[in-house]
């Protein structure tokens, strides 16, 4: 089952209370990592996309793609971690995003939302 999040298709969002990480699964064959991970950063921050900042001023998102491609399943698990928007956010080849805020708004986000 998938769902859409700022306008990016995911195939899962989780939300961990306990730390306040978001993670969301990506399709990588439809979905490059960068995007995803814009997609989830502006969900995680309740704000559009175009607000954030470049995700280049960070890391070079081309070679974040590149690094984090769809692999043969032989090769394990390759992950990025960076700092961006004072949330830590780490990706992994497998099509997982997490991110963790460095405040407690995204809890406070997602309490609400679950509500719904």
């Amino acid at each position: 089952m998938g769902t859409t999040i700022s306008g990016v298709g995911v195939e899962a969002v989780e939300y961990a209370q306990e730390s306040g990480t978001v993670r969301t699964q990506f399709d990588q064959e439809k979905t490059p990592a960068s995007m995803a991970v814009v997609a989830t950063l502006a969900d995680v921050m309740d704000t559009d996309p175009v607000e954030l900042d470049p995700l280049h001023s960070t890391v070079d998102a081309d070679e974040l793609d590149a690094l984090v491609r769809v692999r043969n399943g032989t090769n394990g698990d390759t992950h990025v971690t960076f700092t961006h928007e004072e949330h830590t956010i780490t990706v992994h080849s497998y099509g997982v995003v997490a991110i963790t805020p460095e405040h407690e708004l995204t809890a406070e986000k997602y309490e609400r939302d679950e509500g719904r």
